[in-house]
């Protein structure tokens, strides 16, 4: 069912079929195990294509038919860790953690040989105190954390993901599953909660018909789950609206999230979920106070909050100029109609192939503008970046 290239640092895939998902989830769990190191045990070192050491790893591995895991990280990460009598390439995902526990960071880090970055690094272990929690999945190392419980604690994807399941199916009949993405770095799944449609949504249908945003009368309520054991992400829970039948995301607002410190649980991700429902109300009050925002400059607000929020240059305008061409509109509209509009910052992300990261990021991005002064932006004249 899977790609045979799951080590590879740069795999990823998508799932439709939510039994397909659970499955490759359960062979992730079989293919993976944490351990525990006194961190100044640990040794880094590098590995360059075209050395000798290059040279004897690609054979060692050959052996038993792993070349290519080697010729991988080769190509990536250029680096091994031993640890408890044993070597282990390092992922790319592993990099942020590995910092994060050498109490390292700067770009200066990028511009030295890997022979230098690695002596860096046993320096900065060799002088750490406590232990290492080492994540290793699919023969590769995937996280270092720090091995207190408050520095970090294991929630694994698998049993959030059938707890997520289990309590939509409790709380929120009519579910659909929609899609799921993995890669080693982040899995993400989205699930399409129709039976609460009317329930959730007739106070905000009604508000929009009012307002003529005719686009958003499609809207229905969705839920997006974004996890992480190599930590880039806390285990969240983001309220979404799935727009029209290419299932268009607009973020509603803040996620529910648990980090993964502090002896976090499954219990207590359980029981974060009980607030799922008070939190999509919120958020879509929230989302409808816009449509009473008139705005009179709507090019030069949408390019000066989508500034203010963190997306690119070149996105922006791209989006803006969508807009203009598209809504005509000219000389005023409200505010939520630059919002759902500002969202095709997260579609064109995904026709360009972008990573399940990069869209958590760009939504969180985009949620950004619920809390912003929309006014501020609203000026006459041509936007200067």
């Amino acid at each position: 069912m899977t790609d045979q290239k799951i080590y590879a640092d740069n795999f990823r895939c998508t799932f439709d079929d939510p039994g397909d998902f659970i499955q490759f989830l359960k062979e992730r769990k079989e293919n993976s195990r944490w351990m525990t190191a006194p961190s100044r045990n640990l040794v880094f070192e590098s590995l360059e294509k075209n050395t000798q050491m290059g040279e004897l790893y690609l054979k060692l591995y050959d052996h038993d038919g792993r070349a290519e895991i080697i010729a991988d990280t080769m190509e990536n990460t250029s680096l091994l860790l031993k640890v408890n009598g044993e070597t282990y390439p390092v992922r790319s995902c592993a990099i942020k953690s590995i910092l994060e526990r050498a109490r390292i960071s700067g770009h200066a880090l990028n511009k030295v040989s890997k022979s230098i970055f690695t002596q860096i690094l046993n320096y900065c272990m060799d002088v750490a105190s406590g232990d290492s929690l080492i994540k290793v999945a699919d023969d590769k190392v995937s996280a270092v954390h720090g091995g207190d419980p408050k520095d970090y604690a294991i929630l694994e994807i698998l049993p959030l993901v059938q707890c997520v399941r289990s309590i939509l199916d409790r709380d929120f009949a009519g579910n659909h599953f929609l899609t799921a993405n993995f890669d080693h770095s982040i899995v993400t799944a989205i699930w399409s909660l129709d039976g609460q449609a009317n329930e959730l949504m007739e106070t905000y249908r009604q508000a929009v018909a009012e307002k003529g945003v005719t686009e958003a009368m499609s809207a229905r309520p969705g839920l997006r789950f974004t996890t992480s054991d190599v930590g880039v992400s806390a285990a969240n829970l983001y309220p979404i609206l799935l727009l029209g039948g290419s299932n268009r995301i607009i973020p509603l607002g803040d996620p529910l999230k648990l980090d993964h410190k502090n002896g976090a649980d499954l219990d207590a991700f359980a029981s974060s979920m009980d607030q799922l429902y008070a939190c999509f109300k919120e958020s879509i009050e929230r989302q409808q106070q816009l449509l009473n925002v008139e705005i009179r400059y709507p090019y030069t607000t949408m390019l000066g909050v989508l500034k203010r929020i963190g997306i690119t240059k070149k996105m922006s305008y791209e989006v803006a100029d969508l807009f203009a061409g598209q809504s005509g509109v000219s000389s005023g509209c409200n505010a939520y109609q630059l919002y759902l509009a500002m969202s095709d910052v997260i579609f064109l992300a995904q026709c360009e192939g972008a990573s399940a990261y990069r869209i958590a990021q760009l939504e969180e991005n985009i949620a950004r503008a619920l809390r912003i002064n929309w006014h501020e932006y609203d000026r006459p004249g041509d936007f200067k970046w």
